[in-house]
């Protein structure tokens, strides 16, 4: 099976099918999938700037899945960050399509299909599932400064002591704050972890390398 977990933006989410997962884990927990049945967002309920955020992820999605001409689709709920592989999955699966998750618990394992036809129907589901519940705006904005900073007092005391409560001390030295600022948040203690299997999930459920609190309202 081929694996994607989503990154801090769905508008940079890799091609699906041709990608293996990579991991930028954003919450201790995900939470259940709103109702297939649930009513879809009024347009009039979104602002100018959800509503243009909307747009471009959408026409994003598009090209990454070779859908030439999207059918339109209204959001039903935007979802937190740590929502997406669970709501993705209830999703997907309620579309008929035998997606499951990544051992970390954090991506989607698509099915690897030969037929074209096949695929494309899986990508036509997948957007359409993405489209349905997109994370939300303040995911795709840049991390200020001052975030940057909390995220780097995050990273070097409560998820390094996190790790180690779990059994995974990390070894690598932190880097200074101001380098990591001017990383823009690169760094992380999971970077030189070799997190045994059965372990991943327990572990990046417990540690968040990034909590929601960072993005803001």
């Amino acid at each position: 099976m081929q694996a994607r977990t989503i990154l801090l933006s769905v508008v940079v989410s890799s091609l699906l099918l041709t990608t293996t997962a990579c991991s930028d884990t954003n919450s201790s927990s995900s939470s259940p999938n709103a109702p297939a049945s649930s009513t879809p967002i009024a347009q009039g309920d979104l602002d100018a700037a959800t509503l243009d955020y909307l747009k471009a992820n959408a026409a994003a999605f598009a090209d990454q899945l070779g859908i030439a001409d999207p059918p339109s689709i209204q959001p039903i709920r935007l979802i937190a960050l740590n929502e997406w592989a669970a709501t993705q999955i209830s999703c997907l699966q309620d579309a008929g399509f035998d997606v499951t998750e990544t051992p970390d618990g954090q991506g989607i394992a698509y099915p690897q299909l030969s037929d074209a036809g096949l695929k494309q129907s899986l990508n036509l589901a997948v957007y359409t599932c993405e489209m349905q519940y997109p994370t939300q705006q303040k995911y795709s904005l840049p991390l200020s400064t001052k975030s940057l900073e909390v995220l780097y007092a995050y990273r070097t005391g409560q998820l390094l002591q996190c790790l180690k409560d779990q059994g995974y001390g990390s070894s690598t030295k932190p880097p200074s704050e101001t380098v990591f600022v001017q990383s823009n948040g690169e760094w992380t203690p999971f970077s030189d972890l070799a997190i045994a299997e059965g372990d991943l999930k327990r572990v990046y459920s417990s540690c968040p390398q990034t909590p929601d609190s960072v993005y803001g309202n």
